[in-house]
């Protein structure tokens, strides 16, 4: 048995099914505007049906038979008016015979006081457009030809009342010139606004139309009419748009970070951003050292913070992989070196996790392998400028901050002030990078321990008394779920992802950065000798950015083993600063250097023209001789003990004797032993002797 309201297509027609018998159907053509009920064998139409010559469509009414009416609007008023006219023939079967179907139609002509016509066609339209109520509805959607182009004849809208003339007629030509204005001007990137595009459309119009008077042009009404009747609001906005902000910040986002992990460790956000915060130097506090970056780990199931780097190293391997290490590192002392007090239930995660999402070129190198291939975690790049990719990090960024600016000076506050009275904001840094640490781990203990996640996508197994706080979200996630956390010794994984490079071997040591180190082993292996040519020119060494006083040098790159090795006294200088301020102490010795070397290089020119001069006056004073050469050196000798005794002469140092009025007792001593004399000798022949050439 067909069903009522049911929608059959035969031969290019479609029927409704108004009624429904065990042998026969009646139903109406929907498109019909003159069609009556007829009765059709339901036999012959499920054969069609079975034959395939006829087919069950969906309801083309079903989208105006389902609209929600305004209470109180005109629509509403005319459906119910005509519900009240047929409202009581409609349910009687007699109405679809065409015999009983006019005494019913007069009787309601009396009793509304209405017309036959107007009966027929509520009727029609109920049978027609889905047998409910708001079938009778009118069809006000249709005025107006809303979205479709008229056939232009004259100026469309309403005539003019203050404004001279008549308009201008927008006609095809000039439909043209609106679509090349909108899409060279308007549907760009520069974002110009749509009064701006109108008026380059002007331009256009006039150098297309010739010279034409200022009310005949086409108005921002007529040009803002066409915008919003040619162009989609989504379509517009991707266009304004480049491909990076649109899939950055306006594309629509269909998923969740969370829906994406199974539990703690499956994967780490790591990021990176420059504090909105000057810091002074901890040496001296007088000069102000920047800008710090601040590195953040964040569990994507949790949104705990498992590891952190704060430092003046700026986003690059070298500071992610600090935090890192931080990552598995053990959270009691670390926090313990910082000051900080805490449990391990207070910040539990020490392990790698199966993935790390960061962005791209931080993780991407030769030295990641390490990390690869020895602990088997998974590296996920994000497209360049997705940051949005990161939204749990990214947003945590914003947090952090907002917690330390209301509290301490130096803050970033917009442009400096360089009128009278403008204030630096970067005169007024007190902080140093060990207090500023300090004040981000607080940050994040309170995160991971109270923050109460809001907008947390929980899963339907969570329990409801459990509230979404990380560190909570953090031990259920272990208990219930699959932990990928997976422990290493943090020892060895921090080397491992300390940064790297070459240092030479010397009998001065090991130099990495114009720094020497020594080790027990090297010294064991001999490299330091000076004799011995078999050690090493280069060998491979890993460097804590934070600490000279230590690198880490491995003797085979092949295994993971490696030696301490310490700052040689060579180095002594740069004891207990870190390789920034290694940095920045070797940068000002250089340029002291360089302008040392610049007044040595001016004033050498003036040495050297000195001792030409006296050069050539002693050239001028040489006498002439009529002795030969052998003779002249035969007296050498004889030369030297006379100029020697001339020099004794000339420099010996002679005392003034004070005159006394009556000279002084002299005491012999009681010895008849010779007195020594106490002279200081001349030790000159002794030590130098005489020149071979002078026997």
């Amino acid at each position: 048995m067909l069903q009522v309201n049911q929608i059959i297509e035969i031969d290019a027609k479609t029927f409704r099914v108004l009624w429904s018998g065990p042998h026969i159907t009646v139903w109406i053509d929907i498109y019909d505007a003159g069609a009556f009920p007829f009765r059709q064998e339901i036999d012959e139409l499920e054969s069609l049906l079975a034959s395939g010559d006829a087919e069950v469509l969906e309801d083309p009414f079903l989208e105006q038979t389902m609209t929600i009416v305004a209470a109180g609007s005109k629509a509403e008023a005319v459906r119910d008016r005509g519900w009240d006219i047929i409202g009581s023939i409609i349910g009687n079967p007699d109405v679809f015979d065409r015999d009983t179907r006019g005494s019913l139609i007069l009787e309601v002509v009396e009793n509304k006081k209405t017309t036959k016509q107007t009966i027929y066609r509520l009727l029609r339209r109920y049978w027609q457009r889905g047998l409910t109520k708001n079938a009778l509805l009118p069809d006000y959607h249709k005025s107006g030809a809303r979205g479709k182009k008229r056939i232009v004849r004259q100026k469309l809208g309403r005539p003019r009342t203050i404004m001279e003339g008549t308009g201008c007629l927008v006609t095809p030509d000039v439909e043209r010139l609106f679509r090349i204005s909108m899409e060279k001007v308007f549907l760009t990137e520069k974002q110009t606004s749509l009064r701006a595009t109108h008026r380059n459309l002007i331009g256009l119009y006039k150098a297309n139309f010739g010279i034409t008077l200022p009310e005949e042009l086409p108005t921002f009404r007529q040009f803002e009419y066409f915008y919003e009747r040619e162009y989609r609001k989504s379509e517009v906005t991707k266009s304004r748009a480049s491909n990076v902000n649109y899939d950055k910040d306006i594309r629509p986002l269909h998923g969740t970070s969370t829906a994406e992990v199974l539990g703690p460790g499956s994967r780490f956000q790591i990021d990176a951003t420059i504090a909105d915060i000057y810091l002074v130097s901890a040496m001296d506090k007088t000069k102000i050292v920047g800008r710090p970056v601040v590195y953040f780990i964040i569990d994507v199931f949790s949104r705990l913070v498992v590891g952190m780097y704060v430092g003046f190293e700026g986003p690059s391997y070298a500071s992610a992989m600090l935090a890192l290490a931080n990552s598995v590192q053990d959270k009691v002392s670390y926090c313990k070196k910082l000051g900080v007090e805490i449990e391990e239930r207070q910040w539990p995660s020490a392990g790698l996790a199966d993935a790390v999402l960061a962005d791209r070129g931080e993780l991407l190198g030769s030295q990641i392998e390490a990390l690869i291939e020895r602990f088997n975690v998974r590296i996920e790049n994000t497209a360049a400028y997705r940051g949005d990719a990161k939204g749990i990090v990214e947003r945590y960024f914003r947090t952090i901050q907002e917690q330390f600016k209301p509290y301490v000076e130096g803050i970033v506050t917009g442009r400096i002030g360089k009128k009278r009275a403008g204030n630096d904001y970067r005169l007024d840094a007190v902080l140093t990078i060990e207090k500023f640490t300090e004040v981000i781990l607080h940050g994040v203990l309170w995160h991971n321990q109270f923050r109460s996640l809001d907008q947390y996508d929980r899963d339907a197994d969570m329990p409801d008394d459990m509230p979404s706080v990380p560190l909570l979200l953090w031990n259920w996630g272990l208990e219930n779920r699959t932990g990928r956390l997976r422990s290493f010794p943090s020892d060895l994984v921090s080397i491992s992802l300390l940064p790297q490079r070459s240092a030479t071997v010397s009998n001065l040591g090991i130099n990495i950065f114009g720094t020497f180190y020594t080790c027990q082993e090297a010294l064991a292996e001999g490299w330091f000798e000076r004799s011995n040519s078999n050690r090493p020119a280069k060998i491979k060494v890993a460097y804590d950015p934070r600490l000279v006083d230590q690198i880490f040098l491995f003797p085979d790159e092949r295994k993971p083993a490696y030696w301490v090795c310490d700052l040689a006294t060579r180095s002594r200088q740069y004891r207990g600063l870190s390789f920034w301020e290694l940095w920045q102490k070797q940068r000002a010795q250089r340029k002291s250097q360089a302008k040392a070397r610049v007044i040595a290089d001016s004033t050498q020119a003036d040495l050297e023209e000195k001792i030409a001069q006296i050069g050539k006056d002693a050239e001028s004073l040489k006498p002439k001789t009529g002795i030969s050469k052998m003779a002249r050196i035969g007296e050498i000798r004889d030369n030297r003990h006379i100029e020697k005794q001339r020099e004794r002469a000339r420099t010996a140092i002679n005392v003034p004797r004070q005159t006394q009025a009556k000279p002084a007792e002299v005491i012999p001593l009681k010895t008849e032993k010779p007195q020594p004399d106490y002279k200081f000798p001349d030790m000159l022949d002794t030590l130098f002797g005489e020149d071979q050439d002078d026997e």
